[in-house]
């Protein structure tokens, strides 16, 4: 069980990296194409850190049976999509996902597709998971493992802000629909040109 900042920062770190690859797959498979589903650059989707780390925090030590743990997790993650969606939309003025195509959605935001997947994902990495990335992580010496979390912190402050910086300076498309392909173009075309 996560028990100290270290850990959870581990945690955060595991499964955006995750994250960021099982959006990869799946919408690689979907388009045809391979597209940067993450808002940093590198190979991080933070929404499944946070929520990952929000879930262990909450029912890492519940007493309630797996159905209401699970219940309780596709809520929390679907408030979690949801509140992500309209902060990153309300930053930037676009979307990087949209489930509008997909019957039972709300707003486009989220939809029932995702929401029992994330639980049962979610679930599976509470009680599976979570237990062997923590059981790797200790056989790492503390020293090392904390040199690797400060470097983590360090490379992905410096993703946000050229990320953000980055975003910004673009003319991201507008609308209800997932842009995500397009914001990756043109983020990919202004970094080649300023340091290309």
């Amino acid at each position: 069980m996560a028990s100290n900042l270290t850990e959870y920062l581990v945690l955060f770190y595991t499964y955006s990296l995750l994250g960021w690859c099982m959006e990869m797959v799946y919408c690689g498979i979907r388009e045809h194409r391979l597209v940067n589903r993450g808002f940093l650059l590198g190979p991080c989707c933070p929404i499944y850190g946070v929520g990952m780390v929000t879930i262990t925090v909450l029912f890492q030590h519940a007493r309630f049976g797996f159905a209401a743990v699970f219940v309780m997790i596709i809520v929390f993650c679907t408030a979690l999509e949801y509140a992500a969606s309209v902060v990153m939309e309300h930053f930037f003025h676009t979307r990087w996902w949209d489930y509008n195509d997909m019957k039972f959605n709300i707003h486009g935001r989220v939809c029932m597709e995702t929401m029992l997947p994330f639980g049962l994902l979610g679930c599976y990495a509470l009680y599976r998971v979570n237990p062997f990335f923590l059981q790797l992580y200790h056989t790492v010496p503390y020293s090392i493992s904390r040199k690797i979390v400060i470097g983590l912190v360090l490379m992905t402050l410096i993703d946000l802000l050229i990320s953000v910086s980055v975003l910004h300076g673009l003319s991201l498309p507008e609308g209800e629909a997932d842009h995500t392909a397009e914001i990756s173009r043109r983020v990919r075309e202004k970094i080649m040109k300023r340091f290309g």
